[in-house]
């Protein structure tokens, strides 16, 4: 399946989605995710989900880092470099809503990409070779390169796999798992 293919046909399943549902599927992710070994890092990037378009809700993963104290991040967008970067989160963080309906920090602790050691990726889709597809600007792919090599690339999806997404190309990062409601996948 080609990406546009696979983002028209997710975004159709997932606006079928109830917030009920949601919420159900998105702690059965969480449930999953912790039968990984990945709770024992300091410092995560989380996202937070555009309820408009029906993400994945990460209060789960919020709540057990943050009572653990590890550092969390959340990405934020810089549209006159077009990338991300990522800030730490404090119980001062504020967050506002930025031109694509993305909640982003207004902190000003920018976290050097090299020392996060776990990253929560949205999607819409991903295939069994693990890679996603998302929503077509690139710029995971680009934060990712400025990542370090072993950091763990982690998607969250409300569904099962593609066989394959046909038109990959380099610029394109492989996640290293994919949380579903009923398995973790490792790539």
């Amino acid at each position: 399946m080609k990406k546009n293919q696979a983002r028209k046909k997710y975004k159709a399943f997932r606006n079928k989605l109830s917030n009920l549902k949601i919420k159900k599927l998105s702690n059965q992710i969480f449930q999953q995710s912790l039968k990984l070994k990945i709770w024992n890092k300091d410092t995560y990037m989380l996202y937070r989900p555009i309820k408009a378009k029906k993400e994945v809700d990460l209060s789960g993963f919020f709540e057990i880092l943050n009572s653990d104290s590890k550092n969390i991040l959340y990405p934020k967008i810089n549209f006159k470099k077009n990338i991300i970067n990522a800030f730490l989160f404090t119980n001062k963080t504020k967050f506002e809503i930025n031109k694509f309906g993305i909640e982003e920090p207004c902190g000003n602790i920018i976290f050097e990409p090299k020392m996060i050691e776990v990253v929560f990726v949205p999607l819409l889709s991903f295939d069994i070779e693990g890679n996603r597809v998302g929503y077509g600007a690139g710029f995971y792919d680009k934060f990712l390169k400025e990542c370090d090599d072993n950091i763990l690339k982690i998607g969250l999806s409300f569904f099962e796999p593609e066989t394959r997404v046909e038109d990959t190309n380099a610029s394109d990062i492989k996640l290293d798992y994919c949380i579903t409601p009923q398995k973790v996948f490792s790539f």
